[in-house]
């Protein structure tokens, strides 16, 4: 190995190493994730590996093309090519991890969360491994003023373009899982087999191709099948997946209570907030039965599949009263409807929300905000929630029951009506 002052006095990598890592600190902080929730820390993290990615396969390809200048590789020394390429690596994948560790501790202490989720981490190191042999490989194959530009795009290249290609799941190649998570949500296993498997493959091709004294054609169509080979089983693993990596969270995670003959059931990372959450969530039920709506006798912060009488709901970052009303009005909205595209029917999620969010006890500053004008027949939504709740429950059942069906319409020849019968 390589002297550290040697290595402080020759290597890129160490020249760079804290501009780096400060950077990805910093752009650390842009990306959003759920409060309090370290899966979802540590794949925001993971959107900072476009440029340390980058930084580590130029670093490595100078430290390739300087053997390679030098003529150290592929000669006949006492030290294996393992142990040489071992040594020139380790910098430039020493630097990528300490950016990342530093990327991935800024995210969770931003969210407040403690534990990151090792599962990403192993990939984020191994990226930066495939990444570090990539610009090895390129450096002590072709001269550095290709080798090292080379190095330095084709990963910055497959990680900002590759997640905007379609099909979307294109994405989970690249184990970058910038998308993941919901609270209600963990990382998909899929996504983490199909990185994995490419950058296996990556580093066997590169590994194949340094091998300088193999025959030329020998290497190319060796590294050309492992990359192969590697690429269809991460698109297997990886096809139709939605652009998201995600899969329903774990249930027994979930600490349930029971206020008021209403079941509430609560993530780990609001448990701390019950006291407050709990009666919240209780009021808005009793309103919503006094309103005349036919409420869930079972909250759930889980977005799986659920029994009848449950409502799901994604409680916002900031827990306050009328954010809690808020998201329990949008649990109460049906599905959105497969029509291919808008229709006029939509309208109709709009009124909905707001009279859900109105008799569950929302403040006035708050239901304004969910205003907006009506047209020539319909009123405004403000105008519409007033009319319900000065009218009679059986008229409130007939407009939400009609409200629904125009929502799940995909018939564009039919103007909604969704004025109150007075």
């Amino acid at each position: 190995m390589m002297p550290i002052r040697t290595a402080l006095r020759i290597m890129p990598a160490a020249w760079f190493v804290l501009p780096v890592a400060m950077f990805a600190g910093w752009y650390a902080t842009l990306l959003h994730s759920p409060a309090g929730y370290g899966t979802a820390a540590t794949a925001a993290a993971s959107g900072t590996i476009p440029f340390v990615g980058a930084f580590v396969g130029g670093a490595a390809a100078w430290e390739g093309a300087r053997l390679r200048r030098s003529g150290v590789w592929g000669g006949p020394w006492v030290r294996s090519d393992v142990r040489i390429a071992a040594g020139a690596m380790a910098g430039p994948i020493a630097a990528g991890l300490l950016a990342i560790l530093v990327a991935v501790v800024v995210s969770l202490v931003r969210v407040g969360a403690f534990t990151p989720d090792l599962e990403i981490v192993g990939v984020l190191a191994l990226d930066i491994f495939t990444y570090a042999s990539l610009g090895f490989a390129l450096g002590v194959l072709v001269p550095s003023a290709l080798s090292v530009p080379l190095a330095v795009l084709l990963p910055f290249i497959w990680l900002a373009f590759v997640p905007a290609m379609y099909p979307v799941w294109l994405r989970h190649l690249t184990g970058m899982y910038r998308d993941c998570c919901g609270i209600a949500e963990s990382l998909a296993p899929r996504a983490v087999v199909a990185s994995v498997a490419v950058d296996l493959g990556v580093v066997a091709a590169a590994t194949v191709a340094v091998r300088v004294r193999w025959p030329g054609r020998r290497r190319l169509l060796s590294a050309l099948a492992v990359l192969t080979a590697a690429s269809v089983f991460g698109v297997s693993a990886a096809s139709g997946m939605t652009y998201a990596p995600v899969v329903a969270r774990d249930p027994s995670l979930l600490t349930c209570s029971t206020n008021n003959a209403v079941r509430i059931c609560l993530w780990p990372e609001h448990r701390d907030q019950a006291n407050l959450l709990t009666p919240a969530i209780r009021d808005v039920v009793v309103s919503w039965e006094t309103a005349g709506i036919d409420s869930p006798t079972s909250v759930t912060e889980a977005w799986d599949s659920q029994p009848t009488g449950t409502l799901s709901v994604r409680l916002p970052d900031q827990l306050t009263k009328d954010g809690v009303i808020l998201a329990m009005a949008v649990g109460m909205l049906p599905p959105d409807p497969n029509c291919g595209g808008a229709t006029t029917g939509g309208i109709a999620f709009a009124y909905l929300e707001a009279w859900y969010a109105a008799a569950g006890g929302i403040s006035s500053a708050s239901l304004e905000r969910l205003d907006f004008p009506g047209d020539d027949v319909n009123p405004s939504v403000l105008v519409a929630v007033n009319d319900l709740l000065a009218a009679p429950v059986s008229v409130r059942h007939s407009w939400v029951a009609r409200a629904i069906s125009l929502s799940q319409s995909c018939d564009e020849s039919t103007a909604p009506d969704l004025r109150v019968a007075r």
